[in-house]
């Protein structure tokens, strides 16, 4: 089988590979979509050190082709992974917090990710998805599933006015996340064309082009949360403590470089709340994940659009260009089989 696999200094290379075969409580995916994340182009770039023999990919739709022993899931099963694989002995896997687990291995770094024509995985990390569902939206579950904790981290509640900084696929599936919460109206900065069209069509009250434009229109009438989905080396956390209201919210989704500065005294005088939200948990009635799915599902033909551009796996050198190339328009970039 071919699989996609960093090289040293952050090349990307498809390899031929044996297919492998599950043990007891494994199945083996076919996979029919993976998306690139920013994590991916983070990591390609050192983020993690060397990238060579990584084999990336952790936003993954498959369909079962072979189960091991002690497993009741079917061939032919359309499926979501959910790629945190934790100890299930320590206390965060106890209370359901995995994503926090000390020991866990991610599938897509610590182990075997999506980009490639077949991989095992637990039983247990599989939601069932419905056969009719498109492929792009099937492997969109897991972002989607990213933004639902990052909305339940907020606390969106009904009524709420919810403030998103940033038009990535993170940002513009908050738009959903937050409205499916309760959210009474959804702000968020889009600063170009295409971005600010899919916001509006994913539910969306208004668009602005930056958060100084956000500022401006809304005066006093300050958010009462603030999604932040951007991350970097920017001032993102800056502008989330400018938007919210006082004794307000603020969910950070985006991945910072170094040391974000935060404007104390405002912080301080506001008594705001700052969360981080890391992927997804177990820990409420339901799973964030499939939350998630049920939200990709439900809302496919609104998300598809989301899916700019998709690639063969022997594309995947030009797919990871498109990725971080941002002149091309693009929002999220599959690789499709």
């Amino acid at each position: 089988m071919k699989a996609a696999v960093f090289q040293s200094g952050g090349g990307i290379g498809v390899l031929t590979q044996q297919q492998p075969e599950p043990g007891p409580g494994q199945v083996r995916l076919g996979i029919t979509a993976a998306g690139i994340c920013g994590s991916d182009l983070h990591i390609k770039h050192g983020a993690l050190g060397d990238p060579a023999g990584i084999q990336p990919g952790h936003e993954i739709a498959g369909i079962v082709d072979a189960v091991g022993d002690g497993v009741s899931i079917t061939t032919g099963t359309h499926v979501a992974v959910e790629p945190i694989v934790a100890c299930n002995s320590c206390h965060f896997c106890y209370t359901a917090r995995g994503n926090l687990c000390a020991d866990h291995e991610f599938i897509g770094i610590a182990l075997p990710g999506g980009l490639t024509e077949y991989i095992l995985v637990p039983e247990s990390l599989l939601y069932r998805l419905p056969q009719n569902l498109n492929k792009s939206s099937a492997a969109l579950s897991e972002p989607m599933a990213v933004c639902v904790r990052g909305a339940r981290i907020a606390q969106v509640g009904i009524g709420d006015r919810v403030a998103i900084i940033g038009a990535g696929s993170i940002g513009l599936l908050s738009i959903l996340a937050a409205k499916q919460a309760g959210a009474g109206e959804v702000l968020i900065t889009a600063r170009h064309p295409h971005q600010q069209e899919l916001a509006l069509a994913l539910g969306a009250d208004k668009v602005f082009q930056s958060a100084e434009h956000l500022l401006s229109e809304i005066g006093d009438q300050h958010a009462d949360i603030v999604i932040e989905t951007v991350g970097g080396e920017g001032n993102t956390l800056d502008e989330a403590v400018r938007i919210t209201r006082s004794g307000g919210r603020i969910s950070v989704l985006g991945l910072f470089q170094g040391s974000p500065a935060i404007p104390g005294m405002a912080f301080f005088q506001k008594e705001l709340t700052i969360a981080a939200s890391n992927c997804y948990s177990r820990e409420s009635t339901l799973s964030d994940f499939y939350l998630g799915t049920q939200l990709a599902t439900q809302h496919a033909d609104l998300i598809t659009p989301l899916v700019t551009h998709t690639f063969s796996l022997d594309e995947v050198d030009q797919a990871f260009a498109v990725a971080e190339d941002k002149s091309t328009r693009s929002i999220k970039v599959q690789i499709h089989y």
